[in-house]
């Protein structure tokens, strides 16, 4: 190796003209000043199918390869927990799956599923739970017919209760080590106050729901008329009409009414919520509620927390040296307000000075006017994420079945891709001002009081918090 760059260095020595012949500069414009001609898709639409027994299905075809995958969507998430329950929606998802279905035990489902190199799994999130499959194509009526049952017959069965019971409680006491996960359930568990959204399994929730509660919790939302279905692959869409009817088609239907979960409508005040944990860092949370997604408005406010966020980063973490990680967003308002918030994890001896930089930067969000670049890069991130939100069959045909449960309307988000094409830095400061209030922010600190820098009285009542597990 030595030897090849001594000669490397011996070539250029004895050619002086090739190692020092000076080549013309080409005048390469900066990143930011470029300009390219928008970007163009079209979505291709699934065929939308109501089967007999009211189940909604979305079929797309895509025969490259000999593959099945779909999602059938529940509307039984977490939500829909009773606040004495907190855990059942997430305990019944999972024994749907891993307790039997139809005549088989959990070990035949399995058996049979390894058999046909196929994967079944049902999930549960805030809104509603999903069943998600993949398969063969040539095992296409076996794997469907393996999803009727688990969605339709699920057994419950008592051994399969306790091994996922168990596997809930110790997620929950890992979450309790975690100062994160304390810091984010605190959070949202303030910013919500006594709804739903905000609420989370216990060990004493769950070790208190009993297999009657689940076969309770899936009568009264897992049903045909109370779900959708996403489905592409290699079939012919006739075809696979057919043979859902054979097989989802049984799916029972039970009369259930869309669920309603109460409207939340309340706004929190600022008050300081400190976790006690022996740490030399400390996490931080601030935030507030603002406004559902079918506000004309939530598009600005997204952009908006994305900017806030990289401000945040810049100014605590490359600027100061404060922080290990900071930032910001916005979540999902679906029925319920999105919650603007930002986040820092900083020393512990540096927490009242990060805490004060994070709401300065929110009061100056409000003040100052964005600069252009960084206005347009969010906004034009924002427009080219959108050509990637339908990169192939499956997320198009699963996406418009996630919309359709939860009642957003065809062209619902290219509207409000619009509505971002013309946003400015003028306006981002008048939404600013409008929504953003530093004032009325919910604080959570997790971390070590005696080794902050100031006191957290300094920014609100402080409220001491012992986690409930």
């Amino acid at each position: 190796m030595r030897l090849a760059v001594m000669l490397a260095i011996l070539l250029l020595a004895a050619c002086p003209g090739l190692a020092f012949t000076e080549k013309p500069s080409i005048d390469w414009p900066y990143p930011e000043e470029m300009e390219f001609p928008p970007l163009e898709f079209t979505s291709i639409e699934p065929v939308r199918h109501v089967l007999g027994n009211g189940l909604t299905v979305y079929l797309l075809a895509d025969r490259d390869l000999p593959l099945l995958q779909g999602t059938v969507y529940i509307k039984a998430g977490s939500i829909y927990d009773s606040p004495q329950q907190t855990g059942l929606a997430e305990l019944t998802a999972r024994l749907t799956r891993a307790g039997g279905a139809g005549a088989r035990t959990a070990a035949e489902v399995d058996e049979q599923l390894d058999f046909f190199a196929a994967s079944v799994a049902v999930n549960e999130g805030t809104f509603y739970a999903m069943a998600r499959f993949s398969s063969l194509s040539e095992y296409t009526a076996e794997v469907l017919d393996i999803v009727a049952d688990i969605l339709g017959a699920p057994v419950f069965a008592e051994d399969s209760l306790e091994v996922e019971r168990n596997r809930m409680l110790e997620a929950i006491r890992r979450q309790y080590d975690d100062p994160m996960e304390v810091a984010v359930r605190e959070f949202f568990k303030k910013i919500y106050g006594g709804h739903p959204a905000g609420a989370y399994p216990t060990v004493a929730s769950v070790n208190a729901i009993t297999r009657a509660d689940l076969v309770d919790f899936h009568a009264a939302y897992y049903a045909p008329e109370n779900a959708t279905m996403a489905v592409s692959g290699d079939f012919d869409p006739e075809e696979m009409i057919a043979l859902l009817e054979k097989t989802l088609g049984r799916w029972k239907v039970k009369g259930v009414e869309p669920p309603e979960f109460p409207p939340f409508d309340r706004q929190p005040e600022r008050k300081v919520y400190y976790v006690e944990r022996p740490l030399t860092q400390s996490v931080i949370f601030i935030g507030h509620p603002t406004v559902t997604l079918d506000n004309p408005d939530y598009p600005a406010l997204g952009i908006l927390s994305e900017i806030f966020g990289g401000a945040l980063f810049d100014e605590i973490r490359v600027r100061r040296g404060l922080a290990y990680a900071a930032g910001g967003g916005l979540t999902d308002g679906y029925q319920i307000p999105g919650i603007f918030y930002a986040y820092a994890i900083t020393r512990a001896d540096a927490t009242g000075r990060v805490l004060e930089l994070m709401l300065a930067e929110m009061e100056k969000a409000r003040q100052v006017e964005i600069p252009t670049g960084p206005a347009n890069r969010a906004r034009d991130a924002a427009v080219n994420r959108a050509v990637f939100r339908y990169t192939s069959a499956y997320e198009i045909a699963s996406r418009n079945a996630a919309d359709d449960l939860l009642g957003i309307e065809p062209g619902f988000f290219e509207e409000q891709l619009e509505r971002i094409k013309v946003l400015t830095p003028g306006n981002l400061l008048f939404y600013a001002f409008d929504y953003l209030r530093p004032e009325e922010v919910v604080i959570v600190v997790v971390g070590y009081a005696p080794m902050f820098d100031r006191g957290l009285e300094n920014f609100g009542e402080v409220i001491l918090v012992e986690p409930e597990q």
